[in-house]
């Protein structure tokens, strides 16, 4: 151990612990950093920003990069496993994401049969679920209630593509599947709670979805089922001339 006029230099051999505080581990084996207490019943803080880099030459093998796992016992309330809260507190232009997702394949790489996610959810019931008022959902976005805003759109959701060259296969903004056992009532539940004036809006300069139909009939060919305050009606859907 050398003691220099800026730190402290310690070098140990690579299969024994480089520092230990109280009895806990805070440089292990393999230069392992351990911060804080190891116990599960501990609460450790970290202050000031934190920046995790697992970018090793050539990529890392592991399945993770950050793991995280918790047990709740709340009986009530609510329990949450990553909390994630930011605030603006400057005027300007500056936009801000409290989580943000990115999944990349690096260019000159190629990857064949798999899955690219930039964000995952996912919800289960491993035990029991009960109770009307009880929902369980993988993803849920909200507008909490707000000052009043002045936006080009105000929505829970905003789906949106970059995607500038030619795609083999289905392209689109929205695919939903049902890989389950179990027969849905529907594909989507709206509840406008008196306060939503229209389905859809389709943007006015829209030449690709709209087109002027008029002295057009309808031969209706297939039939969409929706269902209106309990009751089943049916969309017609066809050919026109």
């Amino acid at each position: 151990m050398k003691v220099l006029n800026r730190g402290l230099k310690i070098n140990v051999p690579a299969d024994s612990v480089g520092l230990m505080i109280n009895g806990l581990n805070a440089f292990g084996v393999n230069n392992a950093l351990y911060a804080g207490n190891s116990a599960k019943t501990a609460q450790n803080m970290i202050r000031g920003r934190l920046k995790l880099d697992v970018r090793p030459t050539g990529g890392t093998s592991e399945d993770y990069a950050q793991q995280i796992r918790a047990i709740s016992g709340k009986a009530t309330g609510t329990f949450l496993g990553f909390d994630n809260e930011t605030h603006l507190a400057k005027d300007g232009a500056a936009s801000i994401m409290s989580t943000r997702g990115v999944a990349v394949i690096d260019s000159g790489y190629t990857a064949t049969g798999v899955t690219v996610i930039g964000v995952y959810g996912q919800a289960r019931a491993d035990g029991t679920l009960a109770g009307g008022g009880s929902m369980i959902a993988g993803l849920y976005g909200l507008i909490e209630a707000s000052a009043a805003m002045t936006a080009s759109h105000v929505c829970s959701a905003w789906l949106d593509s970059h995607q500038a060259n030619a795609v083999t296969g289905e392209h689109e903004l929205l695919y939903m599947t049902n890989n389950g056992a179990a027969t849905m009532d529907q594909a989507i539940f709206l509840y406008p709670g008196n306060k939503i004036t229209h389905l859809i809006t389709i943007d006015p300069t829209d030449t690709g979805l709209v087109g002027d139909a008029t002295g057009e009939a309808l031969t209706p060919i297939k039939k969409i089922n929706v269902k209106i305050d309990g009751t089943t009606y049916v969309i017609h859907a066809g050919t026109s001339a």
